[in-house]
């Protein structure tokens, strides 16, 4: 498969990523049980007449894809591809207690225009004037690779520039709802890869790339693949996949410096990767980062988003670092990430 050159990214998330000189030195916790993203003055990036309108997600969204626009100078893009898991779950939400409130009268269609899963990647297009191919994968734990998986099939057909991002959002009763439902837990103290208990930090964000078929001066880093694994019954078929992905790409465990590894801090969903960890550890070097993001469906692109500042910076800060040891050069970055120990994927980067 082609290779597909990064550009420019944009991530808004729980940290100061939205800061392009910020480095993982100054992390927030999270709010007990869950994170919130911090948000920049929309202003900047969208024209306050259409900001009024948009809810959480779309501004995240759209602002995030500006960032990564402006960041690779591309005038234009010949396709915007999107993941979300929720979608706009905050004006879903609004519209339904609408309805109840209102008695499923008097009601203002705003709202239901703006729930839709497609809104972001449309609203970018109308911000760009871009008519070309848009679509937005709802692919659960596999959203955000479905984005990579198509920008490449669409450079095989001859595309050049495709920008493609993954956004999620919560709301305070989907917060309330999931608490009570017991699927979440505070941060503690022990290291995230060494939990014992149940339950996650939930959390949102959103990060886009400007990929493009070829390598420029503004390229970043490439993807070189993405693979991804459903339901695996044992640690042993993931390590089998892993193994045979990275053959495919001629290379091994050793060649990889950095393994970042989607630990959720869930002691039920992370079970195989644990079981993973020791092989990974004795060949690369093994690196967390939900801690830093928390967990959500499209989690991968700020996975996706901290590999390429690894490669940009060359250097693998202590606080997501599990290994003891540490990369004398980052050339290979590999991403495992799992969502709920059933959507598991592999995206290999390099420097270009």
């Amino acid at each position: 498969m082609i290779k597909a050159y990064i550009n420019g990214t944009g991530c808004i998330s729980p940290q100061n990523s939205i800061d392009s000189d910020w480095f993982f030195e100054s992390i927030n916790p999270a709010k007990g049980d869950y994170f919130d993203a911090i948000e920049p003055s929309y202003k900047e990036f969208i024209a306050p007449n259409l900001l009024r309108r948009m809810g959480r997600a779309i501004k995240m969204g759209v602002a995030a894809g500006n960032i990564a626009i402006q960041q690779a100078d591309a005038k234009k893009v010949d396709a915007i591809i999107t993941g979300t898991g929720l979608g706009c779950f905050e004006d879903s939400e609004r519209f339904l207690l609408a309805i109840l409130n209102n008695d499923e009268q008097f009601l203002t269609p705003t709202s239901f225009i703006q729930s839709t899963h497609n809104t972001v990647g449309s609203q970018i297009a109308l911000i760009m004037k871009c008519h070309d191919y848009n679509f937005t994968y709802v692919h659960r734990g596999f959203s955000f690779e479905s984005t990579l998986q198509d920008a490449m099939m669409l450079f095989e057909e001859g595309k050049e520039t495709v920008l493609v991002g993954g956004v999620e959002e919560h709301t305070p009763n989907f917060v309330l709802l999931n608490r009570r439902a017991k699927k979440f837990q505070e941060a503690s103290s022990t290291p995230i890869w060494k939990s014992t208990s149940e339950g996650i930090q939930m959390s949102e964000g959103t990060a886009f790339f400007v990929l493009n078929k070829t390598k420029t001066e503004k390229s970043l880093a490439s993807v070189d693949g993405i693979q991804t694994v459903y339901n695996p019954k044992t640690s042993a078929d993931i390590l089998n996949k892993l193994h045979a992905f990275l053959k495919l790409h001629n290379l091994t465990l050793v060649d990889i410096d950095v393994t970042l590894m989607g630990f959720s801090d869930d002691v039920n969903f992370d079970e195989k990767l644990k079981e993973v960890l020791p092989s990974i550890e004795k060949e690369s070097v093994a690196a967390c980062y939900k801690h830093i993001c928390g967990e959500y469906h499209t989690a991968t692109a700020f996975a996706m988003w901290t590999a390429v500042k690894l490669i940009e910076k060359q250097k693998l800060p202590r606080v997501l670092a599990i290994s003891d040891k540490t990369p004398s050069k980052i050339k290979h970055v590999l991403i495992i990430n799992q969502y709920l120990g059933i959507n598991y994927s592999f995206t290999l980067l390099s420097q270009c």
